[in-house]
C-alpha cells in the first residue's frame, strides 16, 4: 500500500470515526472496497454515512459543496479530501442515466441496493471489516460481473452501467455473468441514449487496460458496439492480434485503421475527442499509412517524433503481414541520425538569405528556405551557412 493510500485510509477511517461519535453510521463504499478485498491499490476512497449533508458539514470544519442534490459533500481532513455522501435511495430513471431525484434515507442497506454490481455493493467499517449483502466478495474471487438485484432493471435505470461492465472485463480480466449478459443484450440499443462524452470516457478506460481484448470481445457479442456512435467496423480476431497497448490514441488510430476508409476527423467528431487527441491519432495514421508502402524516408523520420514512428511501426506490422517490424532502437537510431531535428536547427535564416540576394522577404523565401531544409535533409548540403551560400548561389 503506497504512503498516500495509506494515508487516505487513516484520514477515512478518522472521518468515520467522528461521525460514529455524534451518532451516525458511516463506512467505506464502492470501488476502493473492492479493490480493498482484491489487495489492489484504491485510487479513490469514498465514505456513506446516515448523517444528511447539512449534518455532515456541522460536523466538520472544512468541507465543499460538489454534489448536495445527490448527497456528497468533500471533506477536507487533515488536507485529505474525502467524499462523503448520505445513505440514499434513488427515484424514477426518465433519461436511463439519472433518477429524476433522490430520497435520502438511514439504511445502508438500502444505499447499497441502489448500485450496479455486487462488486461495488461491498461497504467496509472503519475497522476494515467487510459488510457483504449481495455475495460481492464470492462474485470477486470468482471473477464475476453480476448487478446487484434485476439486471433488466439495473441497465434500464442507467444504460451507461451496460458500458461500464464491459469496461470491468477489461480492467479486471473478469467475466459478466450470463443472466446479466444476455440483459446488456436485450438493452444494448439503449446505449445510444447515453451522451457521447460519457460514452467516450468509458472506452478510454477500455483502451488502457490490461485485458483489451475481453473488453472488446464482450463489446462486440454483447451488441453494444453496433450502437456506438458512428458506423465503425470492431474486428474481433484483429484486436486479438494487437495485444495490450495500453495507449489511449494508439487504440484510437487502430479503430480508425481498421474502417474500409479511415477517416480522423470523422472518428474524432463521433466521439468528441480533443483537438490534441484529433491531432495525435491523425499522425498515427498517415504514418502507418505511408508505412504500408514503403519503408520510412528521412522526410519521414523528420516529419515524426520517435513515439508516433515507434507506435506506426507496430500497428503496420499488426495490421499488415508483409511487413518486417523495425525494432525501437532502429527506429531511434534512424531518428537520431538525421543532420537536423527541426527547422530551427538550420544554419541559416530567412534574414540570411534576404541580405545574401539583397531581396525582401516574399513568397520566395519560404520556398528557399523549404529547399535548403530538404538538401540537409537528404545530405546534398552540410548544415553550414558557407557551403548552403555557396550551393545557392550554384
Amino acid at each position: 500500500m503506497s504512503t498516500t493510500e495509506t494515508q487516505q485510509w487513516q484520514v477515512g477511517k478518522k472521518i468515520i470515526e467522528i461521525l460514529k461519535r455524534k451518532g451516525y453510521d458511516a463506512v467505506f463504499v464502492g470501488g476502493a472496497v473492492r479493490d480493498f478485498s482484491r489487495k489492489k491499490e484504491a485510487n479513490d476512497i469514498d465514505i456513506a454515512t446516515s448523517a444528511l449533508p447539512e449534518e455532515v458539514k456541522a460536523v466538520f470544519k472544512r468541507t465543499a459543496d460538489v454534489g448536495l442534490a445527490h448527497g456528497t459533500v468533500l471533506v477536507i481532513e487533515d488536507s485529505v479530501p474525502i467524499e462523503v455522501t448520505t445513505f440514499r435511495t434513488d427515484g424514477e430513471y426518465e433519461d436511463h442515466r439519472r433518477p429524476t431525484n433522490v430520497t435520502f434515507v438511514r439504511s445502508l442497506e438500502e444505499d447499497l441496493k441502489r448500485r450496479d454490481f455486487t462488486m461495488n455493493a461491498l461497504a467496509m467499517t472503519e475497522d476494515f471489516h467487510i459488510i457483504d449483502l449481495f455475495d460481492g466478495q464470492a462474485d470477486l474471487q470468482n471473477g464475476l460481473i453480476r448487478t446487484v438485484g434485476n439486471p433488466l432493471n439495473r441497465f434500464n435505470e442507467d444504460a451507461l452501467r451496460m458500458l461500464r461492465a464491459i469496461r470491468f472485463t477489461a480492467q479486471l480480466g473478469f467475466s459478466i455473468d450470463s443472466t446479466s449478459f444476455e440483459a446488456i443484450k436485450s438493452c444494448a440499443h439503449e446505449i445510444s441514449n447515453i451522451s457521447v462524452e460519457r460514452i467516450t470516457a468509458e472506452l478510454e478506460k477500455i483502451w488502457l487496460s490490461a485485458n483489451l481484448y475481453k473488453g472488446i470481445e464482450s463489446l462486440v457479442k454483447s451488441n453494444l458496439a453496433q450502437y456506438l456512435p458512428g458506423d465503425h467496423s470492431f474486428n474481433i480476431e484483429k484486436w486479438k492480434v494487437l495485444g495490450n497497448p495500453q495507449n489511449s490514441s494508439v487504440c484510437w488510430a487502430y479503430l480508425c485503421l481498421l474502417q474500409d476508409k479511415p477517416n480522423v476527423s470523422q472518428l474524432a467528431r463521433e466521439y468528441k475527442l480533443s483537438n490534441a487527441l484529433k491531432n495525435e491519432i491523425k499522425q498515427l495514421v498517415s504514418a502507418t499509412q505511408k508505412r504500408y508502402e514503403r519503408s520510412y524516408t528521412p522526410e519521414d523520420f523528420y516529419q515524426f517524433s520517435e513515439d508516433i514512428l515507434i507506435h506506426a511501426e507496430m500497428l503496420a506490422s499488426k495490421l499488415r503481414d508483409d511487413i518486417e517490424l523495425l525494432q525501437k532502437e532502429q527506429l531511434i537510431h534512424l531518428k537520431k541520425s538525421l543532420p537536423i531535428q527541426s527547422s530551427r536547427e538550420l544554419a541559416v535564416t530567412g534574414q540570411d538569405l534576404m541580405t545574401w540576394f539583397n531581396k525582401p522577404g516574399g513568397p520566395w523565401l519560404k520556398d528557399a528556405l523549404n529547399q535548403i531544409e530538404h538538401a540537409v535533409l537528404y545530405q546534398k548540403v552540410r548544415n553550414n551557412a558557407t557551403q548552403i551560400k555557396e550551393w545557392l548561389l550554384k
